[in-house]
């Protein structure tokens, strides 16, 4: 399949591609806060390694069947700050490839002529099995 968002952790920008053009995401764009807290111990309640990230998607593009503004990633999994912004940009990253994917519109099939044909003879082999367990008739 052919990926539509990738994510660049170096610059930590993200592109979509989509139908009416690129959408480019960098480190500006998205509101980033800090919060303290979580299992750990004391260095967790002590230091804002924890990180939030909120991505407002523009009236251009956002899809009017879902009802999301914004794009909400939170990541305390990791003990520096650095690593948190990428694992949430990460994050991020699977929230945009969730949110802009189109199912592709499904192709209707015909069923072919040899499976018609395959079906209606094991129909005909299984109605003479039945035929040759009845009961048998007449004289003898």
């Amino acid at each position: 399949m052919n990926d539509f968002v990738q994510f660049d952790r170096d610059n930590l920008t993200i592109t979509v591609q989509l139908p009416e053009g690129k959408l480019r995401i960098k480190k500006d764009d998205v509101e980033i806060s800090f919060f303290s807290g979580g299992p750990g111990g004391q260095n967790v309640n002590k230091n804002q390694n924890g990180v939030r990230l909120i991505y407002r998607i523009p009236d251009v593009h956002r899809r009017y069947s879902q009802k999301t503004r914004e794009l909400v990633t939170r990541s305390i999994g990791q003990r520096k700050r650095d690593q948190n912004i990428t694992q949430a940009f990460s994050q991020l990253t699977d929230k945009l490839r969730r949110y802009f994917y189109v199912q592709p519109e499904r192709k209707k099939s015909k069923i072919s002529r040899k499976s018609k044909e395959k079906r209606l003879q094991n129909k005909k082999i299984q109605s003479q099995k039945k035929q040759s367990r009845q009961k048998v008739t007449g004289d003898l």
